[in-house]
């Protein structure tokens, strides 16, 4: 076995300890046991994050916020889950939850973090946009995906940090992809780290196969939709400028990864999706305030 791949085989193995560590918080688990229970109410939700103060006085600052709009107050959590719906409080507290369990680290660590939070939920909003524009069901699973998607950068940062500069070094100097300079320190790539920490994770097959595959979305096998969407946001926010520590020319467009998808009774095509930068840039605005709230202490 050479160096890398037995590096590799350690690396998962950190991964899925790191996992086991740093399960989600009860509170998370929770809510996700609630949304995902038919017979459950606005009330058995509301009672839930409520015993949260923290996260309850974030989810009405964001509620309250440009980035969902509303033109009136929403003063109690109660009425924040009438009116944003299961499905965004779940994107809310998934990205509320995430924030709080990767942190600290020094000042460099902090402020690629806040690229990174930056980048991932603009590629949420803008895989949500995406999915509603092209008829595709539970939008919000699409924000989650897309929040996720670049999770193994997330972790490489917080725990190897060291490596992870030194990546990000190597790709600059060599002119090779930030994927490639991964492999040749880490001996895996930031997708595959990401996947394996998501399986530890118990996450929904549909998720891990988007952090595995959404720089190759035709591997995808679950739900090949889902990963497509993703794909496509994620060019979308490299292409204006919203991305974490990659360049833009690093990012290859799928094309077969359109096909399955139409607009206006017309099949999906690359220039149909790039005329569709004005309409993301719109919500990748509003995700930046979501951002902001987010990030506040």
């Amino acid at each position: 076995m050479d160096y890398l791949q037995n590096r590799k085989e350690n690396l998962r193995k950190q991964v899925e300890d790191i996992a086991e560590l740093s399960a989600l918080p009860a509170t998370v688990v929770q809510v996700m046991d609630v949304i995902n229970n038919p017979k459950s109410s606005a009330a058995d939700l509301a009672s839930v994050i409520s015993a949260d103060p923290a996260l309850a006085a974030k989810i009405l600052q964001v509620a309250n916020s440009a980035f969902y709009g509303f033109p009136r107050k929403i003063a109690t959590v109660s009425l924040a889950v009438v009116v944003l719906g299961f499905d965004a409080l779940k994107d809310l507290v998934f990205s509320i939850s995430l924030l709080q369990m990767f942190s600290g680290g020094r000042a460099e660590q902090q402020s690629l973090r806040k690229q990174f939070w930056q980048h991932s939920i603009s590629c949420g909003a803008s895989a949500r946009f995406l999915a509603k524009k092209l008829g595709r069901r539970l939008p919000g699973e699409s924000f989650v995906a897309g929040l996720l998607h670049d999770i193994g950068k997330l972790i490489m940062s917080q725990y190897w940090w060291e490596d992870f500069k030194r990546s990000l070094e190597l790709a600059e100097r060599e002119d090779i992809t930030f994927r490639e300079a991964e492999e040749m320190t880490f001996g895996a790539n930031h997708a595959e780290v990401g996947g394996w920490f998501a399986e530890s994770w118990n996450l929904p097959a549909q998720l891990a196969e988007t952090i595995y595959y959404h720089h190759t979305p035709l591997m995808a096998r679950t739900d090949a939709q889902l990963v497509s969407l993703v794909h496509m946001a994620n060019i979308l926010c490299h292409q204006m400028g919203f991305d974490a520590n990659g360049r833009p020319r690093e990012l290859v467009l799928e094309k077969k990864a359109l096909e399955p998808f139409s607009l206006n009774g017309r099949r999906m095509s690359e220039d149909c999706l790039l005329g569709m930068q004005e309409q993301v840039h719109i919500q990748v605005q509003k995700a930046t305030v979501f951002n902001h709230i987010l990030n506040a202490g």
